[in-house]
């Protein structure tokens, strides 16, 4: 009887330390993954199919510097759109923002008023995004307040006949919105 008891408590024991190396090596496997990604972000050669959000983070201040901000857009985007953490999505929201009203100033100064309202409004709204995450980041509310001194937000009077637009549209698009449905 006892000798029964020795042997389910040593097949036990050689189970639980199996699962417990199965753990341990998984766990510096993940590890290994996330040196690796910290000498890539250290090297300035991040991978742009990467699983960590810090190196595509990386990946998109890599583009601002090679001047290619369509790419750090839309890094910036899957950033925000992802699980990521809200000081990374607030940062990505932040950077984006920024490309968007710099875009805006380079077009006005160029006398391209077309292309530099759609920037203005989109910048607006990604700063607001910001601040909707965090109200306290004063970055883009100082930066809000920029970009509505160079496009002032419309003031609508109910008294005067003037053009209201329609439910849903705004500066950025002209489309109406519509309910989603069954014809």
């Amino acid at each position: 009887m006892v000798n029964i008891k020795r042997k389910n408590l040593t097949i036990l024991s050689l189970f639980l330390s199996s699962i417990l190396l199965i753990v341990l090596m998984f766990d510096l496997f993940q590890l290994l993954q996330i040196y690796k990604a910290n000498s890539r972000i250290q090297n300035r050669t991040p991978m742009s199919d990467s699983d960590f959000y810090e190196e595509q983070f990386s990946l998109a201040e890599k583009f601002i510097l090679e001047k290619k901000q369509e790419m750090a857009l839309a890094v910036y985007n899957n950033i925000e759109q992802s699980n990521a953490p809200i000081v990374l999505k607030q940062e990505s929201l932040y950077n984006s923002a920024n490309i968007y009203f710099r875009a805006a100033l380079n077009a006005q100064n160029d006398g391209d008023e077309v292309s530099a309202l759609p920037n203005f409004e989109l910048a607006k709204l990604t700063y607001r995004k910001c601040l909707n995450l965090s109200p306290s980041h004063l970055g883009a509310r100082y930066n809000l307040e920029r970009a509505l001194i160079y496009s002032p937000e419309k003031v609508f009077d109910k008294d005067k006949s003037s053009l209201r637009p329609e439910r849903g549209e705004s500066a950025v698009t002209t489309m109406k919105l519509q309910a989603q449905g069954m014809p």
